[in-house]
């Protein structure tokens, strides 16, 4: 439950407020270790919540990985188990929010 909440503070923190909710987080659920399966690899805890973004629509996953870096992982749980659309491996916490917004609602053609 605290790697979660670590996680989703983290997240928040470094995350630009309308960044964040344009992803349309929501079901936002605490992992413990290996609860859900699919990921490749152990983890110790992880953090879980369904996005409505442009790119993807479905869960992300973030897990802790015992080196102290993070695994996100965006697709779809089903019974326990995630089906993996794309993963990237090895993030450190103030990556977080770009390479989320990156998986999840972030396209090439943005205008300014």
């Amino acid at each position: 439950m605290e790697i979660a909440k670590t996680i989703l503070n983290q997240i928040k923190t470094l995350t630009p407020t309308t960044v964040f909710y344009s992803w349309g987080p929501s079901k936002f659920q605490a992992v413990t270790g290996n609860q859900i399966t699919g990921v490749g690899e152990k983890y110790l805890g992880a953090l879980v919540f369904y996005v409505r973004g442009m790119k993807h629509k479905g869960h992300v996953m973030v897990s802790l990985a015992g080196d102290d870096t993070y695994t996100v992982t965006i697709g779809h749980v089903r019974k326990g188990i995630i089906k993996p659309k794309q993963q990237v491996k090895g993030v450190y916490f103030d990556m977080l929010p770009e390479i989320i917004d990156n998986l999840v609602e972030k396209q090439d053609n943005y205008a300014i």
